[in-house]
């Protein structure tokens, strides 16, 4: 063993330990960037609301016509929902009301 010492990390300063709060300093800061509220579909959306499972799911316009492949849509012969095609939500064929967002 050589008479040289070990390097040692004592000078660099310990991290202040940091104060834990019960909530965000901000109360629409954190929350809203993280929350799921509901949002109004923007313009090229499809919302598809599924008779089977009661819910209403917003997809692309693209999405939409792959989830239409195979599908019927009877406008004119039933009441609605009018479409029978494959729900994004629960994902059986279902009748299902589309509403197209331009």
């Amino acid at each position: 063993m050589s008479g040289r010492r070990q390097p040692s990390l004592d000078r660099l300063a310990r991290p202040e330990p940091v104060a834990v709060t019960d909530g965000p300093p901000d109360a629409d800061g954190r929350r809203a960037l993280f929350s799921t509220a509901e949002q109004p579909p923007t313009i090229g959306t499809v919302t598809v609301a599924c008779s089977g499972c009661e819910e209403r799911t917003v997809v692309s316009l693209l999405r939409a016509v792959r989830l239409a492949v195979p599908s019927m849509h009877l406008p004119f012969l039933r009441p609605a929902p009018y479409s029978y095609m494959r729900c994004p939500a629960c994902g059986r064929l279902e009748w299902v009301t589309l509403s197209v967002r331009l």
